[in-house]
């Protein structure tokens, strides 16, 4: 039924060689995330779009990147990596945006990795049209000073 509503709702997977593109993209990602064939399924049907995505034009790059930026262990990768906004944004915007939630969070490193992993799709999320007017909200009309705005995120 998965893979029916993925086919379905990405006909253009259908195109896609099975030999250069499908069975090794499929080998990598269980490689890369030490992942059991269900939680490759599960991968694979959460974020159907990685396959328009290159290993090495992309992923690789993007995953090793989020590693090192914020020393994520595999485990934390793969939550991180499981959010499709994260693998579909690139490394310039991301970058972007977990500068800025350092900076306007006033947070050390270890305290962004928190963030970031406890809720990926935070980065997904626009600075200017979400992050920011939220943030603003809580200490202007909730009376939320900064440090008490970040004790509640981190």
């Amino acid at each position: 039924a998965g893979l029916r509503k993925v086919v379905l709702g990405r006909p253009q997977l259908l195109g896609l060689s099975v030999e250069d593109n499908v069975a090794p993209k499929l080998d990598w990602l269980q490689t890369r995330f030490d992942l059991d064939d269900v939680q490759l399924r599960k991968m694979v049907l959460t974020l159907p779009s990685l396959f328009n995505y290159s290993v090495e034009a992309n992923l690789e790059p993007k995953l090793h990147w989020l590693q090192t930026r914020l020393d994520l262990d595999g485990e934390q990768l793969r939550k991180v990596a499981g959010c499709v906004s994260v693998l579909s944004t690139s490394i310039d915007i991301l970058e972007s945006k977990l500068e800025w939630l350092q900076t306007r969070l006033d947070l050390d490193d270890a305290g962004l990795r928190k963030v970031v992993v406890a809720f990926p799709p935070l980065l997904g999320l626009s600075v200017e049209n979400n992050m920011e007017p939220k943030l603003c909200f809580f200490e202007e009309e909730l009376g939320l000073s900064p440090s008490e705005v970040r004790a509640s995120i981190v």
